[in-house]
């Protein structure tokens, strides 16, 4: 179980902006268009113990990281991730009613209903693969890919026109989504945990306003010994000598996500209609 736990964190943690673009090049006009591109290059790596904080004390308005107390709004979330608040302001609670999503597959006219298990990305167009990768990685954040759900269509559709969407709402939406789920699951956290880089923007936005800097933040608060501080990117695990068990046990780990993100949205609609389309 300790080992699926590790598993899980890192797939659930975004990348380096800059090392993905260049990995991704095709989707920095994109990105630009959508006015995204800045938000993308602002992550740089996490701390586990500082999202470990952040997700035990935001209770959905408030948070309070080591020495830090501050207020996340839509708008404050929007100035220090540089994102537009524009766009229909839409969750993963929500149903998506516009099948204009249908043209970013190789047959808009397919059954996508015969998937139950979401649609895989042999039968998306292969322009819409990176821009979905990207969405899984940054603003979703499952740990799980290969596979598309509406709900990653629906934040894709920003791409076309007349079909924004304001992402401030929704990552605001989803840390408050997430920092639930933490605050009450007993036992271990890690697998539940996401929106590491975001958390980071987010307090380097707090710290840029009191000219601190990341680094000591995290020394002060003995989060990181000041060594490690001097390194942005968390350390990675060394590979097991035995890949059979370590596929096997990755698997698993992104299905009981699977399992928690389907249990959770499913309780959120019945708390709130109409539903969310997989």
């Amino acid at each position: 179980m300790k080992l699926i736990a590790e598993m899980g964190k890192f797939l659930r943690a975004e990348p380096e902006g800059s090392k993905f673009l260049e990995g991704y090049p095709q989707t920095k006009e994109a990105l630009q268009r959508a006015k995204w591109l800045k938000f993308i290059q602002k992550f740089k790596g996490y701390n586990k113990e500082v999202t470990k904080a952040f997700a035990w004390s935001f209770n959905g308005n408030n948070v309070e990281v080591g020495d830090l107390q501050f207020t996340i709004t839509e708008s404050s979330l929007a100035q220090a991730t540089a994102l537009p608040q524009t766009g229909e302001r839409w969750f993963k609670n929500l149903t998506v009613e516009d099948q204009e999503w249908k043209n970013m597959l190789k047959n808009p006219g397919m059954d996508t209903s015969i998937f139950t298990k979401g649609i895989p990305v042999n039968v998306i167009k292969e322009e819409w693969t990176s821009l979905l990768l990207l969405v899984q990685k940054f603003l979703t954040c499952e740990g799980r890919f290969g596979t598309m759900y509406v709900y990653h269509a629906r934040i894709m559709m920003h791409f076309m026109d007349d079909h924004a969407i304001n992402l401030p709402y929704f990552l605001l939406a989803s840390l408050r989504k997430m920092s639930a789920t933490v605050q009450k699951h007993v036992g271990n956290i890690e697998p539940h945990l996401y929106h590491h880089g975001l958390i980071r923007i987010l307090i380097e936005e707090q710290l840029k306003i009191k000219k601190d800097t990341w680094e000591k933040f995290l020394v002060r608060n003995h989060f990181q010994e000041a060594a490690e501080a001097s390194s942005s990117s968390p350390r990675v695990p060394k590979r097991s000598r035995r890949r059979g068990k370590e596929v096997a046990t990755q698997e698993t780990a992104t299905q009981e996500i699977a399992v928690e993100e389907t249990a959770e949205l499913q309780h959120l609609n019945q708390k709130s209609k109409p539903t969310v389309n997989h």
